[in-house]
């Protein structure tokens, strides 16, 4: 992600304050949809039927890994760092991959996913 607002920033010339901005907006938007799966989940989980479950727990494992990554990722605009100790927050890009696995089947686990498939195979 930090390459993304990197390209607009230095690239493209976008100013400061329009990056800031769209990261901030990105962070907001990944909490919000994090919260919605969780809502989601919470409902599926007290056995109200859900379309796509397993969307549910994908979209929600990948907002709530970016959700929690991002703003050590963007620390200079989040948290004031100086640039030099970002560039060490790049060393957090391979855990995107591994949170979002490991935080979509803690979501199908708290739906009770596997529970319900294997019982709908029986």
């Amino acid at each position: 992600m930090i390459f993304v607002f990197a390209i607009l920033d230095e690239v493209v010339g976008a100013p400061r304050w329009l990056t800031q901005l769209l990261v901030y907006s990105t962070e907001a938007a990944f909490i919000a949809l994090a919260l919605t799966c969780i809502n989601l989940a919470v409902r599926a989980r007290d056995g109200a039927v859900q379309r796509w479950p397993d969307a549910i727990a994908v979209v929600g494992g990948i907002s709530v890994t970016a959700g929690l990554i991002m703003p050590f990722e963007f620390g200079t605009v989040f948290f004031g760092w100086s640039g030099e100790s970002v560039m060490a927050t790049i060393l957090l890009i391979p855990f995107y991959p591994i949170g979002a696995i490991a935080l979509t089947l803690a979501f199908r686990k708290f739906m009770k996913l596997d529970a319900q498939s294997q019982h709908a195979k029986s």
